[in-house]
């Protein structure tokens, strides 16, 4: 099992120090945001190497409002303009030797549909990532489709849906993940989303009921483990707890962010190597 962390959830805090503060709380590796203008992505690299990790995959950007970036868009041309957006971070993830991007079908944020019907929405998502599918393969990466409760993402939210997306996807280089976090708003059964997904799921995503770190709110987690060791789960899980604080969609929740992280960090990690190893 490979236990990484998102770096996104340490906010602003430099990459240099979240790489020491992960590599600090025992962590091997680290998932980072594919922020394809803001980084020097060879020293990315470097820099995770100097703290002794190495960086499992990249979390896709795809913030809304940035409708350039909604592979779901209603706009032909801003669905264009974020198929080349997505593929430039597949050309990211490879420069840092990893083995995934995240994709959120609809722009995080947009909990909205702008078709006629979910239907005219989930064909336009269909298609943009059926066209970043060859190029994952041609870089040897695959594209991890992620659901996103409903309050927070329109088009794929639980097992279900994710399901019915990789299969219309229907290409070798496409899976999926669950997220501990989303699970608890939208799936009826913990333990039978992952029995439902076992072929497809290549990630999971840990982080509690009230979004902080393992143990500290109300998820059943052995429900959880149950699952994933019936499917005989042996991959990437990856920490994305954030901060208490409003706003889901900004991690920085004050000065303090970086520290309280760090903590749920080891907590989190503490948990998951009780569970399997």
């Amino acid at each position: 099992m490979r236990y990484s962390i998102c770096s996104w959830t340490f906010a602003n805090t430099p990459l240099k120090k979240v790489f020491e503060m992960v590599s600090s709380a025992g962590y091997e590796y680290i998932d980072v945001q594919a922020l394809v203008d803001e980084y020097n992505w060879t020293e990315v690299n470097r820099l995770a190497e100097e703290s002794s990790l190495k960086i499992s995959g990249l979390l896709g950007d795809s913030g809304w409002p940035d409708e350039k970036h909604d592979l779901a868009n209603k706009s032909k041309s801003n669905r264009d303009k974020a198929v080349e957006y997505f593929k430039r971070q597949i050309e990211c993830v490879k420069v840092v030797g990893g083995d995934y991007l995240i994709v959120v079908p609809s722009a995080v944020g947009k909990f909205f549909t702008m078709g006629n019907t979910k239907t005219d929405d989930w064909n336009w998502a269909i298609e943009s990532v059926r066209n970043i599918a060859d190029t994952a393969k041609e870089y040897d990466i695959t594209l991890i489709i992620e659901p996103i409760n409903r309050y927070e993402s329109c088009i794929v939210n639980n097992s279900d849906d994710a399901l019915n997306f990789v299969k219309d996807i229907n290409h070798p280089n496409v899976k999926t993940l669950l997220d501990t976090y989303h699970m608890n708003i939208e799936e009826d059964d913990l333990e039978e989303a992952f029995l439902k997904l076992k072929d497809w799921v290549e990630v999971v995503h840990m982080a509690d009921s009230n979004r902080k770190g393992i143990g500290r709110g109300h998820i059943d987690f052995e429900k959880i483990v149950t699952g994933m060791k019936k499917i005989g789960f042996d991959k990437t899980i990856v920490v994305e707890c954030t901060a208490p604080g409003p706003n889901p969609f900004q991690p920085n929740k004050g000065k303090d962010t970086a520290e309280i992280m760090q903590t749920f960090a080891q907590e989190s990690l503490v948990n998951l190597k009780k569970w399997f190893n």
